[in-house]
């Protein structure tokens, strides 16, 4: 089983996980000791990646380029040019604390490098689903010169299962082999469940980001429901009628709350109070941020929205109640 993490690696699962993480780091503080490291560690790296692929400043080419460059660094550790990348990258980094995450790069490897040697196979495998999820994007949407959306419903399907859906699985496992006995039902049931919360997740965060990445040109909703919605001709944005858009978002939003009631069956099916309360978290804040959604004029255009921090402390309060008294309900 994994140890607390040594004196070295707690500023990087301290001061920059927070500086990183936004909101996943009240879940991730409170994670019990065996656990923490490694999901610590492989959200670390991840942010990192998507860092990586997200800074329009650069050329897609070189994003993928240093895709390619993070992906043989799994398998055969950080080499200096790619490090010496990774530092430069930084420097178009806004973001303070995304940028301190590239120029610790090597730290983070390292930690990952100090995990037993199941729990790095494991971190290994869902980074590469991750990159997997990430390549995908960028090719799929290359520059922001012109909107495009994908296809199809497995396009998105196939999307959310690498960059979350493979998250929940990989939390499970990590779960399931560091603590025993910890989930009430079958470690298989479990991973599902798991994999569908963490696209349920995703799910919010597309829906909720739609007016932000149509300005980069990019569009998650499938161009098949646009279509049969009454949308005709290419994807564009502005709209002059938004009803198609509202129509196919009220379909992601519906599946959105049927992958979350995973989340609570997920929740209820964990006998340790620190790991409800971190599968708690997200949950509250993801059903928070839906029904603002909701609320939103049904005939215009999407707007961005964001849970306060009153809402937070609520949340905050209600995960606590309902981890420490086992009484886990939507309601």
């Amino acid at each position: 089983m994994s140890e607390n993490p040594p004196p070295d690696a707690r500023s990087l699962q301290g001061p920059l996980l927070a500086a990183v993480s936004r909101s996943f780091y009240l879940s991730l503080r409170f994670l019990p000791p065996p656990v923490r490291g490694a999901l610590s560690v492989g959200y670390l790296l991840a942010r990192a990646a998507d860092t990586m692929a997200d800074v329009e400043a650069s050329p897609a080419a070189e994003r993928l380029g240093l895709l390619a460059q993070f992906r043989t660094a799994l398998t055969e550790g950080p080499d200096a040019e790619f490090l010496k990348r990774a530092r430069a990258f930084a420097a178009k980094v806004a973001h303070a604390g995304e940028r301190e995450l590239l120029e610790r790069l090597a730290e983070c490897f390292g930690q990952l490098g100090k995990l037993t040697a199941d729990a790095q196979e494991k971190t290994r495998t869902v980074l590469g689903h991750i990159l997997d999820g990430m390549t995908l994007d960028l090719r799929r949407f290359p520059d922001a010169a012109q909107l495009r959306s994908l296809r199809s419903d497995a396009e998105l399907e196939e999307y959310t299962w690498l960059v979350a859906g493979a998250v929940g699985e990989f939390w499970t496992a990590i779960c399931a082999a560091e603590l025993p006995g910890v989930f009430t039902r079958k470690e298989t049931e479990m991973t599902a469940l798991g994999g569908r919360f963490g696209q349920g997740l995703q799910l919010i965060n597309i829906l909720r980001d739609q007016a932000g990445d149509a300005v980069i040109g990019r569009c998650y909703l499938p161009a098949e429901w646009l279509l049969a919605a009454g949308l005709s001709g290419e994807v564009g944005w502005p709209a002059t009628d938004w009803r198609p858009w509202q129509t196919v978002r009220q379909e992601l939003i519906s599946r959105a709350r049927h992958y979350l009631k995973d989340g609570w069956t997920y929740a209820a099916s964990q006998r340790s109070i620190r790991l409800r309360f971190a599968t708690l978290m997200p949950l509250l804040i993801g059903e928070g941020t839906l029904q603002q959604m909701e609320s939103l004029p049904p005939d215009g255009p999407p707007v961005a929205v964001k849970v306060t921090r009153p809402e937070v402390k609520r949340h905050v309060r209600r995960a606590l109640w309902m981890a420490l008294t086992g009484r886990i309900n939507p309601c």
